[in-house]
């Protein structure tokens, strides 16, 4: 390469750098920004429907559900149980995602939930959650499955005795 080819190229060099990255931004607008909607809704449409097993079938084989109020929830054996002891056909569970993003096969949904109470008209949960996503041929399955409990059911608490037959301490005199 001669003085002259090399400065030439050398100035060629920042177009060049800015055609690439330009054609490399192009390629990924192609490219799923975020899940489908009907994916972030999967879960919800199921246990709406009272569906344990389709609830299940969206997560992996090694899926764990997170909470701030329970033990974690390990395996796909695991969570059809927990499923099938949280779905009733006279509750509504929705989501509002908020974030989802894609890269490459794992995807990220973030957003709110609700759970209500159809029978009595009245929402009995609600807090935040954030599931991580796998693809795993050609479909998304629910890797981590986080959620944190704004509001949930109130415990009743009592310090009465609950009927008049229960003996009452006394102080010793």
């Amino acid at each position: 390469m001669t003085p002259q080819n090399a400065k030439l190229a050398k100035s060629a060099l920042p177009l060049v750098s800015t055609a690439l990255v330009i054609s490399l931004l192009a390629g990924c607008a192609a490219r799923e920004a975020t899940l489908p909607n009907d994916v972030t809704t999967a879960l919800a449409s199921a246990f709406t429907r009272g569906d344990v097993d389709a609830c299940a079938d969206l997560y992996s084989a090694d899926a764990e559900i997170i909470s701030n109020e329970a033990p974690t929830v390990r395996g796909k054996d695991a969570i059809a149980k927990f499923f099938k002891d949280q779905v009733a056909r006279d509750i509504l569970f929705a989501t509002d995602s908020t974030v989802s993003m894609v890269n490459g096969n794992l995807a990220m949904d973030q957003g709110t939930y609700r759970v209500r109470n159809v029978n009595r008209g009245v929402d009995v949960e609600y807090g935040s959650y954030l599931n991580v996503w796998r693809l795993e041929n050609g479909q998304w399955r629910v890797f981590r499955s986080m959620y944190n409990v704004t509001m949930g059911p109130k415990a009743h608490v009592s310090v009465a005795p609950e009927s008049d037959d229960m003996p009452v301490a006394r102080a010793a005199s």
